[in-house]
């Protein structure tokens, strides 16, 4: 029993990350671009088949200058119905939270201001954004 323990211990040290991979109906770049302009910057690549302007997002990403956080996503030819997902980011203070929650709610909504969360965490709390592309964004500390 006692090395089962350690073992999770081991793997507990690791640390795994993730990036939501958003998809779009055409309007990945322009999404991508207010993305990274709400979180104060951010390196963004666009790829396209051939290179082409004219040819919708294969792939991007950004990887934002102030946060250490990355999104991801690509334009398909699809209908896309938003169902059931939302995108969390950890910032690290209540004054970040409030800056990009009202950066993302340009043309969306702010669900709800930064609100302390419930005793046990009582130093942390977050915010809830519903932007102009549907997407639903949870900013917590």
């Amino acid at each position: 029993m006692m090395n089962n323990i350690n073992k999770f211990e081991f793997v507990k040290e690791k640390t795994v990350r993730g990036s939501p991979y958003l998809i779009f109906n055409g309007n990945c770049e322009e999404t991508f671009v207010f993305y990274a302009e709400a979180f104060g910057g951010g390196n963004t690549q666009f790829a396209r088949l051939d290179n082409n302007p004219k040819n919708p997002i294969m792939h991007t990403s950004v990887n934002f200058t102030k946060y250490d956080d990355c999104l991801k996503g690509v334009d398909v030819e699809e209908k896309v119905v938003i169902f059931g997902m939302a995108i969390c980011v950890v910032l690290p203070t209540r004054q970040a939270i409030e800056e990009v929650s009202i950066k993302l709610a340009e043309g969306g909504k702010l669900v709800q201001n930064f609100t302390l969360h419930p005793v046990s965490h009582e130093k942390d709390g977050g915010a809830e954004v519903l932007d102009k592309f549907g997407f639903t964004w949870y900013l917590s500390t």
